[in-house]
């Protein structure tokens, strides 16, 4: 019988089983799980967000997962989507980068509605978000840029979204294989959608391909077939989108590491390139309390990937919405800067309109820096340098972004979050379980009990 990548896939993922689970996993995808929900709360009034819940509201189906934050009930796969999309808005959720990067945080979303829909624990959300997370990061680290060739990130959304429902399901090998081959088929998503001024169809990108990952799963589950060389065939996923592919990396059975751990969290509220940014900006003005709307000249230098991405195109240089605010590096530092923070409180339409911000992001050039390009893809930092009128020069380097596995956060810096980002919608007592629930996720044999914990209309 011939083996292709997909059945050593379907094999491996399948394989994983939670009580292997190291405790240095399982804390960490706690730590994932409450950061992404932090997220969800952040997100959950964004205009994006009402427009998908307005959407299930039209097309709600059987009542078997939860939608945080109201607590209506509707299908696995919309709320799926509708939980996706509030954890994205704000761009204030996990990402990972090595060939490309990549926002994993959707499968949270996906193993907690397929979870909940089949009656499952916490642990088996815990299970399903560290095969997703497996899944789609393994894409991301072993085959090539899809980003270079115009796929998005959100791509690989559609395999782990299929994988970590596979697992939660009980599907056979044969099934699960099936159904990373019915995603694979179906589901790409393009780089433009980032480029120029950036639509609100960003928010929804994951979460739409992570949705249709989930519904691959149950076809597959019916009986679907899906192509047997779905990623080393002529036409395959790897040579169309990838390009190429390290297959025996991608394909080799589990060590002891798993790939979640690699995930970097946010601090703050834009994309992922800019976190170095804003924390070189917040320390160079922190340590020498100059006030920059009377800065001459600022100076912020990247590594060359910084190029690449569409943070870069001219339309980031003078953002008119949240949506390209937070991919614009001029903009990120000139916040930062004069407010020191860059949270969702930094994204306002006053905020965008506000002339001292203007006024700094003007005097802001981007340049490349080939000694932190040097340091790719491990580290991706960036070096802020501010001249004054009177010649004086302050500068600050920020090589590996807070939240890396490498800088991370703190679980109290978690939590924070969490408070920051839910406390428009929350009490201090809701927000205090709501954390402790995430901790204690795994004693939850009844997730409509845990979801309920973020509901609060």
């Amino acid at each position: 019988m011939d083996r292709y990548i997909r059945d050593d896939l379907a094999d491996i993922l399948l394989g994983i089983d939670y009580d292997d689970l190291p405790d240095d996993v399982l804390k960490f995808t706690k730590r994932v799980i409450l950061d992404t929900l932090a997220c969800a709360m952040g997100g959950y009034d964004g205009p994006p967000t009402k427009i998908v819940r307005g959407y299930v509201d039209r097309y709600q189906a059987s009542g078997e997962a939860t939608i945080l934050g109201d607590g209506r009930k509707t299908n696995r796969v919309l709320a799926t989507f509708a939980n996706g999309t509030a954890l994205r808005y704000l761009d204030h959720n996990d990402y990972c980068y090595r060939r490309d990067p990549s926002h994993a945080s959707g499968n949270v979303a996906a193993a907690l509605a397929v979870a909940e829909a089949e009656g499952l624990s916490g642990r088996e959300v815990i299970l399903g978000t560290v095969v997703g997370y497996e899944m789609q990061l393994r894409l991301n680290h072993h085959c090539g840029s899809t980003w270079n060739r115009g796929w998005a990130s959100a791509t690989n959304l559609a395999m782990s979204g299929a994988s970590l429902t596979s697992k939660l399901m009980g599907l056979d090998a044969t099934q699960c294989a099936n159904a990373i081959a019915i995603a694979g088929s179906h589901n790409n998503t393009l780089t433009e959608s980032k480029h120029g001024n950036i639509p609100m169809l960003k928010a929804t990108s994951e979460p739409y391909i992570c949705k249709s990952g989930v519904e691959a799963a149950m076809m597959a589950a019916d009986g679907l077939t899906g192509p047997e060389q779905i990623y080393e065939g002529r036409w395959g996923w790897i040579p169309v989108i990838a390009g190429d592919a390290d297959t025996d990396a991608f394909r080799a059975p589990m060590d002891g590491h798993y790939m979640i751990t690699e995930t970097c969290l946010k601090p703050y509220a834009a994309e992922m390139m800019t976190q170095s940014s804003i924390q070189a900006a917040i320390d160079v003005v922190t340590k020498h309390d100059f006030d920059p709307r009377e800065a001459e000249h600022i100076e912020a230098r990247y590594h060359d990937f910084a190029l690449k991405k569409p943070s870069w195109d001219p339309k980031k240089f003078n953002p008119q919405d949240r949506e390209t605010a937070d991919h614009s590096f001029p903009y990120c530092i000139a916040v930062s800067l004069l407010d020191r923070a860059c949270g969702a409180e930094q994204f306002t339409d006053a905020k965008l309109k506000d002339p001292d911000v203007r006024t700094v992001m003007s005097r802001i050039e981007l340049t490349v820096d080939d000694s932190l390009t040097a340091l790719l893809p491990e580290k991706f930092g960036t070096a802020i340098k501010v001249t004054m009128p009177d010649g004086s020069v302050y500068e600050e380097i920020c090589e590996t972004p807070p939240g890396h596995p490498e800088n991370p956060m703190s679980d109290d810096e978690i939590e924070a979050k969490f408070r920051r980002l839910s406390n428009h919608l929350m009490t201090d007592e809701q927000m205090d379980r709501a954390i402790a629930a995430c901790w204690a996720i795994d004693s939850f044999e009844d997730l409509g009990e845990f979801a309920q914990l973020f509901t609060f209309d």
